[in-house]
């Protein structure tokens, strides 16, 4: 019985080639589509599942809250992982990471040149830190590893790059300029593993974390912790209501040390609560958070992505439903002869059924070929880095053949109830006519929904790009552009190496201003509490406020092009008189309600109550992300020795059109002055633009999946055109012998199709303005909606749909009416 379906499958798939191509192509292209983007949510949701007790491991967070400002974040004071797991027995053990930023590692052998990296991803960690996790080893023992002073525990892929096939351990490399022997050797993460690392070293080795044991205002610690037990939503809970009494028995002291009353912020409204993250949920589960794993994804897009998926795969079965009961009266005649000779209704029913999945087998075969075609865009698009393995796994391959079985069922199912049902003796006497009736409405309703969800897409394409160009473009108050950023690596930081190597790049005549910074906007700030001294206003100003500042010198803010809009900048550098300077933001100045701010004082408890005097404004501009409002910011001046400096840089504006020459140079100066350090380079603006990587993926990907969902539904619709020219071949013939004009036949044929695409219009319109309209309230900056961005998509969704349905129309129109009306 199935090879007969089969032959007979196989038979009209041949009888009629056109349709059999359309719907194969449609199939094919939606079912790669699908299987690409079902690779990519599972990659997102398969985060940390190689772990073995991923489901007990919990990243601590603070949900904190200091005046008008609040959020989450991973970034945590140094004394609270100790705490917890002391106080805590439900919790087996804790750990924390400090990130060292960029380190300069080099492996130094005798009578040979040394070999030097620029490395991201250096951290120092407890001796727990690896058990907690108990990461699969490749050398050394997990538990071990990081016991004794100077040991070091690389990734497999870093030993590789610096020992090669031979064992590293026992091997001694230089971590900015101090020696750290191997002792360990991780085997290499998978790109799903929210924690990602080349080396790590003992923390006890850098002592700045041991000086802030004491503060629990010094965030600057990543803390994790394992359960003994899994935890419920419930349990969870339950650990959580017991760390507010923890917190206010040891954080008051912190604060009075510097000169703050922790309860009385409290009272205030402050928030300062510690929460605990489950490992599993952290990737997908907390895109807002503050935080410095560069892995966390976003679960709002991985779930739009995966419908969106799951949506050009309907549109995909819609094609094939709609050609399928467009083409029933062709079959009707074949339905009431097998009637008549005895079959039964299930046994058509899974004939049609054979049909489809005929159909979606041979569009899973190209679609195998085309999503093999198309895997470096798909790589580009996403991030990941999936090889022709990688689609062709057992598991990729078992979620092939469940798309096929599924896509071919959903297909199948409508047409094959429906052309069963025919009635012979209907079929005998004529009455049977597939373009009438219900089955009519259901197709347009087919044809509706599929340009709906095109319009929809187009719409949202356009307005994430729109904003991702406004995001990457809207700066006022710096300039960005032109911008060179040289990390300062902490083998270089004496401060007159510094200032010699700013002074060589000054004088290069691609150069027009040079100056030092200890942070950068969009490359990090120094974020305290700063108390603004009351001075001869009518009313009070706030007691303390959140400050994110940078130390630089006095030609920071025309490097920057920063606008001073009050006051003055600072002075020469080569005195003191600005060591107690400040310029403060516009945004600060209103959080702090000075009426006149020149001239007033402000004190800084984490540094012995040091003051400031404020000596200028300067204009707003965005640190980061337009997603936040621009925050309360100042600059120190260098002298001022304000905070403890770790890593710096040097940033130099360039004369537009000389970014190839001034790098050429600036290498050459940088080798001659820092032999063994690598030299490394950014610019403001790509940096800027890196933050915006998740929109930018979301634009890319949001416009090829429109590409393809038009793709799909035009290429129904041009099929679903030729087939109704084909079924009004006569009508036509016999309008053109009255006089009818090609124009005026091409028309008739062509408004049906284009009254279906402005009913899609009207419901995708709303429907992207008020998705769009969410998404678009993440931003604190963003653009408006424009009614002309309506228009535009539209003009273009009737002139897609328009050329795809003329040509059918004026062929049609074209056409010689003698030989329509010949059998007449």
């Amino acid at each position: 019985m199935l090879y007969n379906h089969l032959l007979l499958a196989f038979r009209n798939l041949r009888r009629r080639s056109f349709f059999s191509f359309v719907n194969i192509t449609g199939l094919a292209v939606g079912l790669a589509a699908c299987w690409l983007i079902g690779l990519y949510v599972w990659h997102e949701k398969s985060f940390d599942a190689f772990l073995p007790n991923a489901n007990r491991i919990c990243a601590v967070a603070l949900d904190l809250k200091s005046g008008e400002e609040e959020g989450r974040t991973t970034n945590t004071p140094p004394p609270l992982g100790p705490r917890l797991a002391a106080d805590f027995p439900e919790i087996e053990l804790a750990a924390r990471t400090f990130y060292l930023r960029e380190s300069n590692v080099r492996l130094e052998k005798p009578g040979q040149a040394p070999l030097s990296f620029a490395e991201e991803w250096a951290y120092a960690a407890d001796t727990s830190f690896l058990e907690l996790f108990n990461f699969p080893m490749a050398e050394g023992d997990v538990a071990t590893a990081l016991d004794q002073p100077h040991s070091l525990v690389l990734s497999q892929q870093a030993a590789e790059k610096y020992f090669g096939k031979t064992s590293a351990i026992g091997q001694t490399l230089l971590i900015n300029d101090r020696p750290f022997t191997v002792s360990g050797v991780v085997k290499k993460l998978p790109s799903t593993s929210s924690v990602q690392f080349d080396f790590l070293v003992p923390m006890a080795d850098y002592k700045v974390v041991d000086r802030f044991s004491w503060s629990w205002v010094w965030l600057q610690v990543d803390t994790w912790v394992r359960l003994r037990e899994v935890p419920t939503t419930a349990s969870l809970a339950q650990l959580e209501a017991k760390f507010p009494a923890m917190v206010h028995r040891y954080a008051p002291a912190a604060w009075e040390r510097i000169g703050q009353n922790f309860e009385e912020q409290m009272r205030r409204g402050d928030r300062w609560n510690v929460q605990l993250l489950p490992l599993p949920s952290l990737h997908l589960g907390h895109a807002e958070l503050g935080t410095r794993l560069s892995t966390l994804g976003d679960g709002a897009q991985v779930r739009m992505f995966g419908i969106i998926g799951a949506l050009i795969l309907l549109l995909a079965c819609m094609n094939f439903m709609n050609l399928s009961t467009a083409r029933s009266s062709v079959r009707a005649r074949e339905v009431g002869v097998r009637k008549a000779l005895g079959s039964n209704r299930s046994t058509l029913i899974r004939q049609f059924l054979t049909e489809a999945m005929l159909f979606s087998g041979m569009g899973m075969v190209l679609a195998a070929v085309l999503a093999g075609a198309s895997l470096p865009l798909f790589n580009q698009l996403t991030g990941l880095e999936l090889g022709i393995f990688d689609l062709f796994s057992i598991k990729n391959l078992s979620f092939a053949a469940g798309l096929t079985l599924l896509t071919g069922f959903l297909g199948g199912l409508y047409p094959a109830f429906l052309m069963s049902r025919f009635n012979p003796m209907d079929i005998a006497k004529t009455a049977f006519a597939s373009g009438k009736g219900g089955h009519a409405g259901v197709r347009n309703g087919l044809v509706v929904f599929q340009f709906s969800v095109s319009v929809a897409l187009m719409l949202g394409s356009w307005v994430v790009l729109r904003q991702l160009d406004f995001a990457q473009k809207n700066s006022p108050g710096l300039q960005r552009e032109n911008v060179l950023v040289l990390p300062v690596l902490r083998n270089m930081e004496e401060p007159t190496k510094i200032e010699s190597f700013r002074q060589q790049i000054e004088q290069l005549p691609e150069v027009s201003s040079v100056s030092r910074a200890t942070f950068l906007p969009s490359l990090g700030s120094f974020g305290d509490t700063y108390e603004p001294e009351q001075g001869d206003q009518s009313h009070p100003v706030v007691p303390n406020l959140q400050l994110s500042s940078f130390l630089a010198d006095s030609r920071f803010t025309p490097t920057l092009g920063l606008d001073i809009i009050a006051g003055r900048n600072f002075q020469d550098d080569t005195g003191l008189g600005d060591s107690c300077s400040v310029i403060l933001n516009e945004t600060a100045v209103r959080a702090i309600g000075w009426e006149n701010p020149l001239g007033k004082w402000m004190r800084y408890p984490g540094n012995g109550n040091q003051r400031f005097q404020v000596v200028g404004i300067m204009r707003d501009f965005h640190l980061g992300s337009v997603r936040a409002a621009i925050e309360p910011a100042c600059v120190f001046h260098q002298s001022s020795n304000t905070y403890q400096v770790y890593a710096s840089y040097v940033v130099a504006r360039l004369r537009p059109g000389t970014e190839k020459s001034a790098l050429e140079k600036t290498a050459k100066l940088w080798a001659a002055a820092m032999p063994n350090a690598p030299f490394k380079f950014d610019f403001l603006d790509a940096s800027f633009a890196r933050m915006y990587r998740s929109e930018a993926k979301m634009g890319s990907v949001l416009s090829v999946l429109t590409g393809l969902a038009l793709f799909i539904g035009c290429l129904g619709l041009f099929a679903l055109a030729a087939f109704t020219a084909e079924q009004r071949t006569k009508e036509i013939g016999i309008r053109k012998v009255l006089g009818a004009s090609v124009a005026g036949i091409t028309g008739l044929l062509a408004k049906d199709f284009l009254k279906l695409v402005l009913i899609a219009i009207l419901i995708a319109s709303p429907l992207a303005y008020y998705f769009m309209q969410k998404w678009l309230a993440d931003f604190a900056y963003r653009i408006d909606i424009q009614w002309w961005m309506f228009v535009a998509a539209a003009l273009a969704a009737v002139c897609i749909a328009f050329l795809t349905v003329a040509f059918q129309s004026v062929r049609a129109a074209l056409a010689n009416p003698v030989k329509s009306l010949r059998s007449e």
